[in-house]
């Protein structure tokens, strides 16, 4: 897509360094710097940032049951036993019968024992890995849901700087008007005491200038409250930052940001490649189908390899002080009312969702990518009209203006001409910000506001 340059535009107010502090005066934040003021400071980030940290601790511990668990025990206790207990079986040749059987013994010591145990999951490593799979996709979401904050928090200061710039620009029209009507009420003032003109005449002027007074105020009160919105995203609300902090003008760095392709179709492509959203959905939807696959895996039977090794402490001579076990163990639950069944059946529910979901979210970028490229050239070409009628409502002034003076026009025809002129001045500040705003949008649209 072709973007209209922004050369025929006059701006009203000279660009102000930005990044710098003069001398005395408030601290002026440009575009980018405040971007980067917004992203580390802005509560809700904390909290998707937070989100994805604990999915990604969540996704580690996965992984961690996949490999081989060792536990440590130990254990120190007081053992008693009655004087029955025999030891038969444990002596040198006591399975034989032609062995005198000793003693019965009376059990009644301090002893423990210390442990190493090394358990691995077999079969269950089937379902672990979907499991393990499932919490990465998740925090891979997060962090995709993380990068849709950051567009949409920088989208919002975006919006707030053009908002914040064309509130003083028309500010500035209106106190030009007022200005300039004054100066034709001064006019008309004198030619009233000289019977040129009627009392009715001068309160036209007199209206005419309280209009660009009141319009002054209303862009005065739009300006404030895009001052203070702005003050609020970047996390600086309050009273003495009001005149501790001021704003750069963004529009030269939003019109030079260059669009990544030059076709409908690529732009299209190059949204579903970089949207953030669409890649939630995409990881979300993955670990939909590795839970499904999960669930359906635990149906499977459970084994278990396993190795102990027991060191005994201060036990009877009868009792061995080293022991060691090797085994298996399984387990399959083989009825449990269909609870297994159907949590493997709810889950591929889910992941049907969520991959229409994905599917719907795909849809909608596609649309928004459209409604933006479309909004981008309608605002591109009011801008073309809007500078075209400026030339023409100047040149109507200055006739207007010596016809008036000729006497061959009224005030009520100055008037009009002047308004007119306001008019046409308003329209082409207005389509040259709904231009940026709508080339801001179209690159959100995109997924490539960070660039």
């Amino acid at each position: 897509m072709r973007l209209k340059l922004f050369g025929c535009v006059a701006l009203l107010l000279a660009p102000a360094a930005v990044g710098q502090e003069a001398p005395g005066g408030p601290h002026l934040y440009s575009l980018d710097e405040a971007v980067a003021v917004a992203l580390s400071h802005n509560p809700r980030l904390k909290v998707t940032r937070l989100q994805e940290s604990w999915h990604r601790d969540a996704a580690h511990a996965a992984r961690g049951h996949l490999l081989p668990a060792v536990k440590l025990g130990a254990s120190y206790d007081y053992v008693r036993a009655n004087e029955g207990l025999s030891f038969a079986a444990l002596t040198p040749g006591g399975m034989n019968p032609n062995t005198p059987t000793p003693p019965p013994y009376r059990i009644n010591f301090w002893g423990g024992d210390a442990s190493v145990t090394v358990a691995q999951p077999l079969l269950g490593l089937f379902h672990l890995s979907q499991d393990a799979a499932a919490d990465a996709s998740v925090a891979n979401a997060a962090g995709a849901d993380v990068q849709t904050g950051e567009d949409e928090l920088r989208a919002e200061i975006e919006y707030g700087y053009l908002s914040l710039f064309e509130a003083r620009a028309e500010e500035g029209i209106a106190k030009a008007s007022e200005a300039q009507l004054g100066e034709q009420l001064t006019v008309a003032q004198a030619k009233f005491k000289d019977g040129a003109l009627t009392h009715a005449d001068v309160l036209r002027f007199q209206v005419a200038a309280a209009n660009a007074a009141q319009q002054g105020l209303q862009a005065k009160v739009q300006e404030e409250n895009a001052r203070d919105q702005l003050l609020g995203l970047l996390g600086l609300a309050g009273a003495a930052n009001r005149e501790a902090v001021d704003f750069g003008d963004p529009t030269d760095t939003l019109s030079r940001r260059p669009l990544p392709s030059q076709s409908d179709d690529l732009e299209a492509a190059f949204a579903q490649d970089h949207r953030p959203e669409l890649s939630s959905a995409l990881f979300t939807s993955d670990a939909a189908w590795h839970r499904k696959q999960a669930r359906y895996l635990e149906l499977l039977p459970e084994l278990t390899a396993s190795y102990s090794y027991y060191r005994l402490l201060n036990t009877p001579a009868a009792f061995p002080s080293d022991i060691e076990l090797v085994g298996f163990s399984a387990s399959w639950n083989l009825w449990d009312f269909g609870a297994t069944y159907y949590a493997a059946h709810a889950a591929g529910e889910q992941f049907e969702a969520a991959a229409a979901n994905h599917e719907a979210v795909r849809q909608q970028v596609a649309v928004e990518v459209r409604t933006r490229q479309a909004q981008e050239r309608a605002a591109a070409s009011a801008i073309q009209v809007a500078s075209e009628t400026i030339a023409q409502a100047e040149e109507a002034f200055r006739v207007t203006e010596a016809t008036v003076r000729a006497g061959a026009a009224t005030t009520t025809d100055l008037l009009d001409a002047q308004a007119a002129l306001t008019q046409a001045r308003l329209n082409l500040i207005r389509s040259k910000y709904e231009e940026l705003r709508a080339r801001s949008a179209l690159f959100r649209a995109l997924g490539s506001g960070r660039g």
